[in-house]
């Protein structure tokens, strides 16, 4: 027995020793070359690319168009499996190296690529372009193409356990990634689709009491003696019925979201200004969409991130601070086409017979069964002069109507596309003007300056309409254009030098009470908005203090409906009600990982909200509703404090229901639901315990393997109603799929540094030591981690250098 064992441990010893080694070894299995020297034909001159220890590559150049290549080289080296997908997604190819996918969603995913044409977008803008924005792209695809082409050697594991190889780009190509990312800000058809779905079942005037209510809580000075919900009223929208669209663009419309505020030099206590930005992106893929980079040239000194786009979008210069959220500007009207009845291959307007415009494209499928491994699918997409017919392609649902799409950036394309200018401005009055020149995209930006000022502006092309709202698909009764061209930028909401020393947006709707333009009837509650203001009525507020209100827990939401919540429950003869009604009225609303009350009022208010719509709706259409936060939460919220609502009497039983008797069915169905979901134990009811981020590496294993590949486990506070925000889908309670992608705070007093942190990392490579080494660092509420920007820091932090040679050198 003795001999036994210690056979048993030598070979558990010889087992963990191998795999000590083997894990050591895995890094070295996907990595990229990032000291030493490399060709790189297309410099004009030698660039230094030096990284520090979390490898953020800091680019040293003569010239701007140098630094773009070497940018585009290093987001080869270390993103390019991301950046292959994101090309795919845009163009529509997905389906050719990853199949149909379960139920044929990927598949569903390129039909719906081609029928918006993302490259055909691309293409058109390519042939467009003015100088400088060409110089941009190319300047920035030479580099990323000759990281391609050179060095398939170090290409990432990623590409050859999925099976393909990489591509290189064409200007088109990298177009239509960013007309794809336009697209998320742009549509808001989730919301549509339910708006159609409710006033078909329950008719215009029923929907009214319960249809969607975007605030803007400074319109409580603007409008006067009017109410709030006076002032909103003129963006709610026609009632007649909305169009469907698709799960992609529906799950994207209504996912994205973000915080960004600017203190002035004068509110910060400093000369410049600060700028804070924390974009809440679906991160769970790690490391995350956003890639750090510095370039620094003669002419520029820049340090931020992009998501696979040449230069910096957030982050910051010698001169200015940068910060985007969603504006949620409606720049998607839906039209309802009507057939010739004599030849269904035309279209009318009014009198006027018009025939179909046609494109065929042709999509590859990767399939196993076919005799070549790879299927072909023929997509024929019909066009009228508003655009592409959507009802064609998987949306019978809508009987005989024939809806076509127009999107206003599609149609208002500009020959600029502002990033050149957004590099090199040196004030924030610079800066809005080269913002008003982006219109792919529908952005909150928000700008500081060293001089102390700041500014926020909206960017996009967003429809100026001489009929119709946006809301509704509207009848083609005619010939006449229901666009008068776009908004001009100049007017575009936004704000410069506010007398109270900050500006900021949370996704909110950021339209004045007087604009004079329909803007949209789809955004965020306005309660992290309103949180900005309650934490920034400070007489000063610092870069720490910026820093820390990412942080902030206070649920306004629950603030308000707690206590009614509490008083009703506490009212009940059943004495596990009135426990929850006492844990209710004492929390402080704040959404801390480790109190149970979060995780209380969490699912109290969800089975509230199912117990007020569900016998009116029935469990479908209800689930529906309920899917799209934006869509009914602050409605919600305004009928739960006012308390006298018809919605709360159940509809099935003979008797009148109130407010109080469905909150204490709601206590009873939240209480059984948390018991059979996470036992009797009430410490595992904990909101960290139950309210945890699942990042997955890049190549999306579970157990064993996605442990090994990158997967882990983070309990996080906040929710989808406070700045430290973790949203959750409504149905898949309380798994967020929305948070931080990144943090940062750009105080321009300090010339050494900028404060920022990712819940990944800087590099997508399964195995690389940098590919979530972010990730316990993001989850604390004070990081130490940083940026570099002055050449003393970067030096000072320094781990390796690359030098990238012209071809001879």
């Amino acid at each position: 027995m003795k001999r036994i064992a210690t056979v048993a441990l030598g070979v558990a010893a010889t087992f963990a020793i191998g795999m000590a080694i083997l894990w050591g070894l895995l890094p070295y299995l996907n990595d990229r070359q990032a000291a030493g020297t490399l060709t790189l034909s297309a410099l004009d001159a030698e660039v230094r690319v030096v990284r520090d220890s979390r490898a953020t590559p800091y680019i040293y150049a003569r010239s701007l168009e140098d630094a773009l290549r070497a940018q585009g080289f290093v987001a080869g080296q270390d993103r390019l499996f991301q950046l292959e997908a994101a090309k795919r997604a845009a163009t529509g190819r997905l389906a050719e190296v990853f199949g149909a996918g379960p139920d044929g969603v990927i598949l569903e995913l390129d039909r719906e690529a081609r029928v918006i044409g993302f490259r055909r977008l691309g293409e058109r803008q390519a042939q467009i372009l003015a100088p400088q924005s060409r110089t941009i792209l190319q300047s920035y695809l030479e580099g990323l193409n000759a990281y391609i082409e050179t060095r398939p050697d170090t290409h990432p594991l990623e590409f050859r356990l999925s099976g393909f190889e990489p591509e290189p780009w064409s200007e088109a190509d990298l177009l239509a990634v960013m007309y794809y990312l336009g697209w998320q800000s742009a549509a808001n058809f989730e919301a549509e689709l339910i708006a159609h779905r409710l006033i078909q079942a329950l008719g215009p005037d029923v929907f009214a009491e319960i249809a969607p209510l975007v605030v803007n809580p400074d319109w409580d000075e603007a409008v006067g003696s009017r109410s709030i919900e006076e002032a909103s009223n003129r963006w709610s929208g026609s009632t007649a019925p909305l169009a469907r669209w698709t799960a992609l663009t529906a799950s994207a419309a209504g996912a994205g979201g973000s915080n960004n505020w600017a203190m002035s030099g004068a509110k910060a206590g400093a000369e410049a200004a600060i700028v804070t930005n924390d974009p809440h992106l679906d991160s769970r893929i790690l490391p995350g969409p956003w890639h750090p980079v510095a370039l620094i040239t003669p002419e520029v000194r820049l340090v931020g991130v992009s998501a696979g786009m040449p230069g910096i979008v957030i982050g910051r210069s010698e001169h200015i601070a940068l910060g985007v959220t969603n504006a949620y500007a409606d720049a998607v009207d839906l039209y309802v086409e009507t057939i010739d009845p004599d030849d269904p291959s035309r279209y009318m307007e009014g009198d006027q017979s018009i025939a179909f415009e046609t494109l065929t494209e042709t999509i590859r499928i990767k399939d196993d069964s076919a005799e070549s491994g790879m299927r072909e699918e023929a997509l024929t997409i019909r066009f009228t002069r508003r655009g592409p017919v959507i009802t064609d392609h998987g949306h019978g649902d809508q009987g005989d109507a024939v809806l076509t799409l127009r999107w206003a950036a599609a149609d208002y394309m500009g020959e600029t596309l502002g990033i050149d200018a957004l590099l090199r401005a040196r004030d924030v009055d610079e800066a809005l003007e080269a913002i008003n020149q982006i219109r792919i995209v529908s952005l909150n930006f928000i700008v500081g300056d060293t001089s102390g000022r700041i500014g926020r502006r909206a960017s996009g092309a967003a429809p100026l309409r001489l009929r119709g709202d946006g809301m509704a698909p509207f009848p083609v009764t005619d010939g006449v254009d229901t666009w008068a061209g776009p908004i001009p930028p100049g007017e575009m909401p936004g704000e410069v030098d506010p007398e109270r020393g900050w500006t900021g947006s949370a996704n909110h709707m950021t339209a004045p009470a007087d604009f004079p333009y329909v803007y949209t009837s789809f955004a965020s509650p306005d309660y992290r908005y309103r949180r900005m203001g309650e934490l920034f009525s400070a007489p000063q507020v610092t870069a720490d203090d910026a820093w820390a209100a990412q942080y902030d827990t206070v649920n306004v939401f629950a603030r308000g409906v707690a206590p009614i919540l509490a008083a009703a429950l506490v009212g009940a003869d059943d004495a596990d009600l009135q426990d929850l009604g006492a844990q209710l009225a004492a929390w402080d609303h704040r959404d801390e990982a480790d109190r149970i009350e979060p995780t209380l009022f969490q699912e109290t208010i969800r089975q509230l909200a199912r117990q007020t719509f569900e016998d009116e709706m029935g469990p479908e259409l209800a689930a529906a509703y309920l899917s799209n936060w934006y869509v009914w939460q602050q409605r919600f919220d305004a009928m739960v404090q006012d308390g006298r609502s018809n919605w709360f009497d159940d509809v099935a039983t003979p008797q009148v229901e109130t407010l109080d008797d469905l909150i204490r069915r709601a206590g009873r169905a939240a209480l059984d639901r948390l018991t059979a979901e996470y036992g009797a134990n009430r410490n595992a009811w904990r909101w960290g315990a139950v309210h945890r981020m699942e990042f997955q590496g890049p190549l999306r294993q579970d157990g064993f393997a996605g442990a090994l590949t990158g997967n882990r486990s983070v309990g996080v506070s906040g929710s989808g109603e406070t700045l430290l925000r973790a949203l959750y889908p409504f149905d898949a309670p309380f798994d967020p799929q929305w948070s931080a992608s990144l943090r940062m705070t750009a105080d321009l007093n300090d010339t050494d540094k900028v404060r920022a942190v990712l819940p990944g990392g800087v590099v997508g490579r399964t195995f690389h030591p940098n590919l979530a080494d972010q990730t316990q660092d993001w989850a604390s509420s004070d990081p130490q981690t940083y940026w570099w920007f002055s050449d003393e820091a970067i030096a000072a932090n320094a781990r390796s250098e690359l030098r990238l040679t012209p071809q001879g050198q």
